[in-house]
């Protein structure tokens, strides 16, 4: 629903009453109000707002307002109110409706999304339905059921238009009154409790085979006096407009039970079905409502047909964009180039980043596999993503060899977030028959499978987190600040900066060069496939030789060299 702040209001002279107690001289204000005696134990109060209305009830705008033809810029507001719910205690309603004539409302459905939709809202809710209903250059009167909790708890009904609300600028209309209309009794018998519903089909669900079932499933007792407990039923429908409208006014049948015959519904539509107790004193409960969202084409209203959304229930999820399997390797002894043989830790992985409708990324996934350890000292391996915060972190979790639990963003980053997915990979590839884990001859032990994923608060940008694996990276355990990137990949804020350009490694900030050597040797590689690393202590230059050519020629030459292994000195190849 939209929702207006008070300020708003106020700054347009919608102007409050101080306290919980109404005048005789503010209510004389209004233009037009009475109360009749039905002679049936009932009273009707009624109260009109116009131009002539002075304050509270309505204090003209500096720029549009009452029986002037206003645009999108000269939305305003009004007050109404009903002293008696609030001096007498034994004052109960049976109905309340608001009623407002206006010229010229260009609402009718073939405009689309484009048309002259003005919404009605009651202390800062819309009001259902959703906009005034109306046609070119005439006069039209739109009634809205309006909720007794909105009157019962201050006696004010502060009401507002947004004129043109969608299109802002190309449509115009006139008000001429709002009447407020309240039917109540004197008893101090209580009104019924607020439905509890169940729809059938569910939203998603919902297609134009089916009918439309809204049913009353509670509460139990109905009414709190014990009273028998009837149902009234208004639906409305959106057939285009982005709003709803009551439906006989969209063209459709004028329901008023239970149900919506599947022979009235058109793939796309969406339809609310509204339900208000009434007891046997004739006393009302705030309504209730169930809604079908576009049937058949946009389940969670996000703006995404279903017949494309790979999450059609999640509003928040719209599409899987998934990355070939790579896979990484690491070379531990940073920053002296050490044996070589990049195996210390090696990680198979497939990422998915689950974009929303706007294309900005809610969750990234990753399913893989550590394949092995070479390395005789500990170390984690961590993810860092970039563009974002650790507060922007909803939730994140990590699966290994089938045991999960929750992850939490590591401390001490800013501009980042970096998740800790091992905190030591011997815990995960522990020596056993081999010292090393599936980096000798002869070792053919299982790969531990490794998931993960992390979903985002306010989503983040494509541009912002960039690529997968994003800065995949492992960092000695006792020594945190001894991180191994991918080449050109930045440090974390907690990584030990003096460690660059010492060793074989000419690491400059300056210019953004890290992890290399001055031959352009990295210490992490990334594989866009599976790949079968060295055995222990085989330069990597050795088992691959056209890598060194690839390096040296920053990737240009033989782009693929991971496929052409020298197969005496990789394991499994």
């Amino acid at each position: 629903m939209r929702k207006f702040k008070l300020n708003k209001l106020c700054c347009l002279g919608l102007l409050a009453l101080s306290g919980s107690v109404l005048t005789n001289s503010a209510l004389a204000a209004a233009t037009t109000e009475d109360t009749v005696n039905n002679g049936d134990g009932t009273f009707t109060y009624t109260q009109k707002i116009d131009v002539s209305s002075t304050a509270p009830h309505y204090t003209p705008p500096a720029s549009g307002g009452f029986n002037i033809y206003s645009w999108h810029n000269q939305d305003f507001g009004w007050q109404h109110s009903f002293a008696d719910v609030i001096s007498n205690p034994l004052v109960q309603i049976q109905t309340a409706t608001l009623l407002i004539r206006a010229y010229d409302v260009d609402s009718e459905a073939f405009h689309g999304l484009a048309g002259e939709y003005d919404g009605i809202s009651v202390d800062g809710v819309d009001l259902n339905p959703g906009i005034l209903q109306g046609t070119d250059e005439t006069w039209s009167e739109t009634p809205f059921d309006v909720p007794i909790s909105y009157i019962t708890d201050d006696g004010l009904i502060n009401t507002f238009i947004d004129i043109d609300m969608n299109t802002e600028g190309s449509w115009v209309t006139k008000l001429d009154y709002s009447l407020l209309t309240i039917t109540y009794m004197e008893t101090s018998n209580s009104p019924p409790f607020k439905p509890e519903l169940s729809m059938s089909p569910s939203s998603c669900d919902a297609t134009t085979a089916s009918d439309l079932v809204v049913s009353v499933t509670g509460p139990t007792p109905a009414d709190p006096d014990g009273d028998t407990v009837s149902y009234l039923y208004r639906w409305y429908v959106d057939i285009g407009q982005g709003n709803v409208v009551d439906d006989e006014v969209a063209g459709k049948t004028d329901h008023q039970g239970d149900t919506v015959l599947s022979s009235q519904t058109v793939d796309g539509e969406t339809w609310r079905a509204q339900v208000t107790a009434v007891d046997s004193n004739g006393l009302v409960s705030d309504p209730e409502f169930s809604t079908w969202i576009s049937i058949s084409t946009d389940c969670d209203g996000d703006g995404v047909d279903d017949n494309v959304d790979d999450y059609p229930t999640d509003p928040e999820r719209a599409f899987n964009n998934y990355y070939p399997e790579g896979t990484l390797g690491y070379e531990d002894l940073w920053p002296d180039k050490g044996d070589y043989d990049f195996n210390d830790f090696v990680l198979r992985h497939t990422f998915n980043k689950i974009t929303n409708a706007d294309g900005n990324i809610k969750e990234i996934e990753m399913v893989g596999s550590a394949v092995a350890r070479g390395a005789s000292y500990a170390n984690a391996f961590a993810i860092s993503l970039p563009g974002t915060e650790g507060a922007n972190i909803e939730s994140s979790n990590v699966t290994i060899d089938g045991s999960a639990s929750a992850l939490t963003p590591e401390a001490g980053h800013t501009g980042e977030a970096v998740m800790v997915l091992i905190d030591n990979v011997f815990d995960v590839l522990p020596a056993g028959p081999f010292l090393y884990y599936n980096t000798q001859n002869g070792d053919d032990r299982s790969l531990i499978s490794v998931a993960f994923n992390a979903v985002f608060t306010t989503p983040v940008t494509v541009a912002a987190l960039g690529d997968a694996p994003y800065n995949a990276f492992i960092y000695r355990v006792g020594e945190r600040g001894k991180e191994i990137h991918l080449m050109d990949k930045t440090p974390t804020d907690l990584a030990n900066l003096a460690l660059l350009s010492t060793g074989d490694d000419v690491s400059d900030v300056g210019t953004a060069t890290y992890y290399q050597t001055t031959d352009g040797h990295p210490w992490a590689i990334l594989v866009p496939s599976a790949w079968s690393h060295p055995y222990e202590y085989i330069d990597v230059l050795l088992a691959y030789p056209q890598m060194q050519v690839w390096a040296e020629s920053g990737g240009v030459t033989h782009p693929t060299w991971y496929n052409v292994p020298n197969n005496t000195y990789c394991w499994k190849c």
